[in-house]
């Protein structure tokens, strides 16, 4: 039967087997959203195992036990986050409801330097009608900021409140960093030789480089950001710096990040929100010129195009989540696709 299929013209097999795919597709997706609380603690524990298994290799190649090494990488690890829960936790709380409580304010303020622009430009005879246009702009970003803050609040109180699944992903988390090899061998033994052994190569190597060089990016440009911030006494400094930097693990997210936090400070003082932007720019640059390539080097080699497409389509499927596998996962299957384009090397025919 495989052969006859093989004997079709390529047109008809691509019109054969683009409906399976499709409908194979869409079942999966129907599962994985009956299935969205599961699956999105068990894609962030299976993350965060990934970026927990650099130390614990780091720690084999000098000599300590596999055992040992991710009893001490998890003691670490639970005292950091701890410590991050306790002392940054309640400040970026505190600095995100007294965001929130602001914003009639900051609209306000920001209505009023619109008018004083709008009367410059009729002192300085300029042709500048600003009002209808920017009043309307205002008022809807002040919707969007606090339909936006209010339910960012809601979030990060049900994830506070939800102990069970903050308990779910840490045993997932452990299990994942203890057995994940022998359930990671046994998936890929489906698989025909050679690609089960290329492809967990491929994902193994992308996701860590990735996901490392992310988590540590993000964390010196969120102490970068906030410093900066801080320099230039922005109100909501360490709330406004983290989101920056945090906002780096999405492709284009750090960007998106630093627009909408340079308006909201220009609605309160439009000097500062310019000055916001370009020490945020300054600092994105020294990012992307030094430390990212040095970091992340050819980890991705993906297209631009591309890169939006699986964005979007990682947003579409998995929301924040598929934002954060959406790039990786892009960057497998080009390596996979490239792999599979390759020539296969000539065999010398014996005479």
């Amino acid at each position: 039967m495989f052969a006859s299929f093989k004997a079709l013209p390529g047109w008809l097999r691509l019109w054969i087997l683009f409906p399976l795919g499709f409908l194979n597709l869409w079942l999966l997706l129907l599962l994985l959203d009956y299935l969205s609380p599961f699956v999105g603690v068990l894609g962030s524990a299976a993350i965060f195992a990934f970026l927990l298994d650099i130390p614990v290799q780091e720690l084999q190649k000098r000599g300590v036990l596999r055992g040992w090494a991710i009893a001490l990488v998890l003691s670490v690890s639970l005292l950091v986050l701890t410590l991050v829960a306790v002392t940054l936790g309640p400040l970026l709380l505190q600095q995100l409801s007294a965001l929130v409580a602001s914003l009639p304010q900051l609209i306000d303020s920001g209505k009023l330097q619109l008018r004083a622009l709008q009367e410059w430009a009729i002192a300085q005879n300029l042709p500048i009608q600003l009002s209808d246009l920017l009043n309307q702009t205002i008022n809807q970003l002040g919707s969007v900021f606090q339909i936006a803050g209010s339910k960012l609040l809601g979030i990060l109180t049900e994830t506070i409140t939800s102990l069970i699944n903050v308990l779910f992903f840490i045993v997932l988390t452990i299990f994942i960093l203890v057995g994940g090899e022998a359930a990671w061998d046994g998936i890929f033994s489906w698989l025909p030789a050679p690609w089960n052994e290329t492809l967990q190569d491929s994902i193994q190597t992308t996701f860590r480089r990735y996901f490392g060089t992310q988590a540590i990016l993000a964390g010196i440009l969120s102490v970068a950001q906030t410093v900066g911030l801080l320099v230039w006494g922005v109100p909501y400094a360490v709330l406004f710096g983290v989101t920056m930097g945090v906002a780096t693990l999405i492709p284009y997210g750090g960007a998106v990040a630093t627009v909408v936090i340079s308006i909201i400070v220009a609605l309160q003082d439009f000097g500062q929100g310019v000055r916001v932007l370009i020490t945020a720019i300054a600092i994105g640059q020294i990012n992307d010129t030094l430390l990212s390539p040095r970091l992340m080097g050819e980890t991705i080699g993906l297209n631009p195009i591309w890169l939006i497409a699986a964005l979007f389509l990682g947003g579409k499927v998995g929301g924040v989540l598929g934002l954060l596998v959406a790039v990786p996962i892009a960057s497998v299957i080009k390596s996979t696709a490239d792999q599979i384009r390759q020539p296969k090397p000539m065999i010398p025919s014996r005479l």
